[in-house]
């Protein structure tokens, strides 16, 4: 069957265009136009803080400090949402403005011309950099309290000096909130892949479980299980942003580390922490320490809600450690190092994207709603 011309594409676009319902329009706005309104809802706290909130505005400063501590430590409040809320508009302009106007001038520049891969290697190297930062602020964090390689410090004198949070602590905890929002409504908009269902439940879980950790005064664990997990994932896009570079012996070297880093710190180390939630808290607290006016949130329907919790998301690690074992058969007996969760990025769909795609810059479109605006290439028939 003939295909058809990129300007008959356009016109059956348009008119699929005229057919979506408001609501329809509303979310392609939103996700064609993200660096605008974020910049410009940014611009509004901001400018509100400064202008009418004196510097002290919750969406941008930390709130519910002790009086009188001499650490100037702070305790999680409602307030703090605020400042999540804050966080979440945050990572959605710096991530969309670091994909746009770095990494993928930077990988066209270095001769990617799959405008596939041009928007794939900006995600994934956005996430690099993300999990390389969050990742070494999370082991500072660990490094300097009482929790570092000691797990007996998750639940001694618990709950004083666990509701009791460092600036830097809670800051770090309140700022992986909001990643991790932002990380939903990224998966949402982004082009499904073949592990939707299962990344959009470890994201749910990872936000519950963020969430319940602060409320019930349990940061300690969740700064180990946030290490355990971000370490992996510095080295995964890493891995494929080479890939896309075509440097095939790195890309195979940065798969081998990140294989071995997920078995030790997403298996090894994160069931050891598990175990801990089970056996451990019964040597340091008694079994039914409810009382939340002094931040004690401890009983055994809350260990068995976090066990639950911990095991759904072990459960997910296992499935994706099956599909990477595939990935080492497919490349050690086929040659063919490939990421099977994903759609095919062969070059062979992207020749007429990348035609819409400059076309569409001729007719004005910015970089960021090129990422959204894409017609792909029809199948043959």
């Amino acid at each position: 069957m003939k295909e058809n011309s990129y300007f008959e594409a356009k016109a059956a676009a348009k008119a699929a265009a005229k057919q979506d319902t408001y609501f329809v329009k509303a979310g392609k706005w939103i996700v064609d136009n993200q660096e605008g309104w974020t910049l410009a809802l940014l611009a509004l706290i901001h400018g509100y803080d400064r202008v009418f909130a004196g510097g002290t505005s919750s969406f941008i400063h930390l709130q519910h400090r002790i009086p009188g501590d001499p650490e100037g430590r702070y305790y999680r409040g409602s307030r703090d949402v605020y400042f999540v809320l804050h966080w979440t508009l945050v990572f959605t302009y710096i991530r969309v403005v670091l994909m746009s106007r770095l990494l993928e001038p930077f990988a066209r520049w270095y001769g990617v011309k799959s405008a596939h891969k041009l928007t794939r290697f900006g995600e994934q190297g956005w996430q690099a950099i993300y999990y390389t930062i969050s990742n070494s602020v999370g082991f500072y964090v660990m490094y300097n309290g009482p929790h570092w390689m000691n797990s007996r410090s998750f639940w001694e004198g618990y709950p004083e000096g666990h509701r009791q949070m460092s600036a830097l602590m809670k800051t770090y905890y309140l700022v992986q909130m909001g990643f991790w929002f932002q990380q939903i409504f990224v998966l949402l908009i982004e082009e499904h892949r073949k592990d939707f269902v299962p990344m959009l439940t470890h994201h749910i879980i990872t936000c519950n479980l963020l969430g319940w950790s602060l409320y019930m005064n349990f940061t300690r664990i969740g700064n180990a299980i946030l290490c355990c997990m971000d370490f992996s994932d510095i080295f995964l896009p890493c891995t494929k942003c080479l890939r896309y570079l075509k440097m095939e012996k790195p890309a195979v070297i940065g798969f081998i580390i990140f294989l071995l880093s997920w078995i030790y710190t997403r298996h090894y180390i994160y069931i050891k922490i598990m175990l801990s939630i089970i056996y451990e808290p019964q040597q340091y607290i008694s079994k039914d320490m409810w009382d939340p006016a002094k931040g004690a949130y401890y009983n055994a329907n809350v260990q068995l809600a976090f066990t639950i919790l911990l095991g759904v998301l072990q459960l997910l690690l296992i499935y994706w450690l099956v599909l990477l074992l595939r990935i080492v058969y497919g490349f050690a007996f086929l040659g063919n190092l490939e990421d099977n969760r994903s759609d095919s990025e062969d070059d062979g769909d992207d020749q007429e994207n990348i035609c819409v795609q400059n076309s569409a810059n001729m007719d004005g479109d910015g970089d960021n709603n090129r990422k959204r605006t894409l017609i792909p290439k029809k199948k043959a028939e």
